[in-house]
């Protein structure tokens, strides 16, 4: 089952507390391992903000370089409009960028890796896994 990699997970990765995350990784083979388009979107926009861009732009895309970047398609479409349909109607809604990492997640059948479980605990059929507790 394909895993979809929350930014969370990847900023751990880069400052070092990669130990149990590592071995997480080594699991999975990189074909298993997607980076939702919203989660390379808010890296690159972390490191263009930070005082080294073009360190840490680098850095960006050597630990994204084995993973494909999962795109929205018309299936994530429809689960971004039922999540967030469901999420207003029940007063609990969650971030834009999460929602679309929520719903491109979703509509892959995958399981979102992510350190944000109360956040996307809400959305309904939302599979998740937290690769920084052990």
């Amino acid at each position: 089952m394909a895993r979809f990699i929350d930014t969370n997970i990847f900023v751990a990765c880069l400052r070092g507390r990669t130990d149990y995350v590592r071995e997480r990784f080594l699991h999975h083979p990189p074909g298993e391992i997607l980076v939702p388009f919203q989660v390379l979107a808010e890296l690159k926009l972390g490191a263009a903000k930070s005082a080294r861009p073009e360190h840490h732009s680098l850095q960006v895309d050597n630990i994204l370089r084995p993973f494909a970047i999962a795109w929205p398609d018309l299936a994530a479409l429809e689960h971004y409009v039922d999540i967030r349909n469901t999420l207003e109607k029940s007063g609990t809604l969650i971030s834009q960028p999460d929602l679309w990492i929520a719903a491109i997640t979703r509509a892959a059948s995958g399981i979102l890796v992510t350190n944000n479980s109360p956040e996307f605990s809400r959305v309904p059929g939302l599979m998740l896994e937290d690769w920084l507790q052990s």
